[in-house]
């Protein structure tokens, strides 16, 4: 067996399809996963096609510019870190380049080599490639009569509608994704729960947003129920809360005392009464605490029946 090497790339274009004299951006991450003492380089091939444009890294990687290395006809963009380098750093880099006119469609490869010095043994060395589409002619061209199918002229007007409408015909099928709490911007979550006539707390995580509106019609038909009341206290303070319901009147003994349904020992039972019982981490200051129980208790007064009363008992986990 092999080790695995110190230094992992990753390389993706900005889009899987481009067209002719559009602009593409490569962009590259290098991850150090062991320490590098001799530092890495970074090599990016760039097809014969691209025409070389700006091109940046990010502020770990200095002040360096980038270097265009030909090499046997073969084109790099190659970028080079001498210093040490610690385990965790993160690098990223990005090229642009303009895509040369083309009569086909081609596919296109860029491939990102990240190399490593050894203290010991070979060189460390990963690669990765990009495959971008090329299409020489869009794809609104083919809903026109056989006869414009093939005019140059039409073929590339209609690919300037089809740059201007592509991104907006992308978020048309991707539509659905914005109604899945699960999958939505946070930014949209907000407007769905208005969906669902719920007031998200800006105190929850984003986790317990999108949880709590994934799970909101289905609460809907538990609510004023003790499983309703559990599941959404424990959304909101990650721990199964412990409920115990008071069913009938405080029982003494005495003369007149008779046993039956309507009874029960102790002298805190009442009909349509319960207690909550929840044990939470220490709170950070008092004042803390009682902004707590004051959410809490409206979580419970919004959940709980109309006719009953409860009692809310926080205790601090060990």
């Amino acid at each position: 067996m092999t080790d695995a090497p110190p230094l992992a790339v990753a390389h993706v274009a900005d889009a899987a399809r481009h067209y002719p004299g559009e602009t593409l951006t490569l962009f590259t991450r290098v991850d150090a996963l062991a320490p590098l003492p001799g530092g890495f380089k970074l090599q990016v091939s760039l097809p014969a096609s691209l025409a070389v444009g700006a091109t940046r890294a990010s502020a770990s990687h200095g002040e360096s510019l980038a270097d265009l290395l030909v090499v046997s006809g073969d084109r790099y963009i190659s970028w080079q870190v001498s210093r040490p380098v610690a385990a965790g750093e993160q690098f990223e880099y990005a090229a642009e380049a303009t895509i040369g006119m083309t009569d086909q469609d081609r596919q296109l490869e860029s491939t990102a080599v990240a190399s490593s010095p050894a203290a010991a043994g070979a060189p460390a060395r990963v690669q990765e490639t990009a495959e971008i589409q090329v299409g020489a002619q869009g794809r609104y061209v083919r809903h026109l009569p056989a006869i414009y199918q093939s005019d140059e002229l039409m073929g590339r007007l209609l690919m300037l509608f089809e740059s201007f409408w592509g991104p907006i015909e992308q978020q048309i099928r991707g539509m659905h994704y914005y109604f899945d709490p699960k999958l939505t911007p946070p930014e949209a979550l907000p407007w769905l729960a208005q969906w669902v006539d719920v007031v998200l707390d800006e105190r929850l995580s984003l986790a317990q947003q999108r949880h709590l509106l994934s799970t909101a019609a289905a609460h809907y038909r538990k609510r004023g129920s003790r499983q309703g009341l559990i599941e959404i206290l424990e959304i909101y303070t990650g721990v199964t809360p412990i409920i115990i319901e008071h069913t009938a009147r405080n029982f003494r003994l005495g003369s007149t005392a008779l046993l039956g349904p309507n009874v029960a020992l102790g002298t805190s039972n009442q009909p349509h009464a319960f207690t909550v019982v929840l044990r939470l981490p220490p709170p950070a200051s008092e004042s803390a605490g009682r902004e707590l129980e004051r959410r809490l208790s409206a979580i419970i007064e919004a959940e709980k029946p109309a006719h009953t009363v409860y009692t809310l008992r926080i205790e601090t986990a060990a």
